[in-house]
């Protein structure tokens, strides 16, 4: 199994594209075991081109244990086709942050990344978490400010004290809180004394949160 690089902001930057399938009529022991030999979670189901939905270690398991419920076991010998999962989709193109909303909303670990009907690779919740974490890391030496802004002006007037105390802007990173309490604010500067840029933001009442 292998995927892309972290840098990327979609998902077609980020899926794994080697993917372990195997097709629907794949006995169920045969298909766990195929998990627990290539040490994977999510195994999609294929037919030919056409991608038919996925199935993960814990579905797989709890069919097989003996110790589970009668009524929850099955035959080792099912079709794996019977146990699919409603994995949503996701697109090649969709970016990394919709993609996170959308796996967090659905309680699932994985997204299968769908193309028409075909299976273009495989997003995991530890794969987006990489990629989101090297969208947010600064690509240079900075120092980290983190502040609540009011409102958009507030915004404006964090900039206008970066600009004039001539203290460089690597990364920028804007999050609105929540109950009403404004923006949550992100700075990476390229400096490692901020004391000017610090004496501008508390002369407009502004404090970091954690310098």
């Amino acid at each position: 199994m292998s995927w892309g690089l972290p840098g990327g902001s979609i998902l077609r930057d980020l899926m794994r594209t080697h993917l372990v399938v195997v097709p629907p009529r794949t006995p169920l022991e045969e298909a766990h075991r195929l998990l627990v030999q290539t040490g994977v979670r999510y195994l999609p189901v294929v037919e030919g081109e056409r991608y038919l939905g996925l199935v993960g270690e814990r579905q797989l398991r709890l069919p097989l244990a003996p110790w589970a419920p009668g009524h929850l076991r099955a035959d080792p010998q099912a079709p794996v086709a019977r146990f699919l999962q409603p994995f949503p989709q996701a697109r090649p193109e969709e970016p990394l942050e919709e993609a996170a909303f959308r796996l967090e909303a659905a309680r699932v670990g994985a997204l299968p990344v769908v193309e028409g009907e075909a299976l273009l690779g495989l997003v995991t919740a530890y794969d987006l978490l990489r990629g989101l974490l090297e969208l947010l890391r600064p690509k240079a030496p900075a120092t980290r400010l983190d502040l609540l802004v009011p409102d958009g002006p507030g915004l404006g007037r964090v900039l206008r004290a970066v600009e004039e105390s001539g203290t460089p802007l690597v990364g920028l990173h804007l999050f609105r809180e929540a109950g009403g309490l404004g923006f949550r604010v992100l700075l990476h500067v390229g400096a490692l004394d901020v004391r000017p840029l610090l004496a501008r933001l508390e002369a407009l009442g502004l404090r970091p949160i954690r310098p």
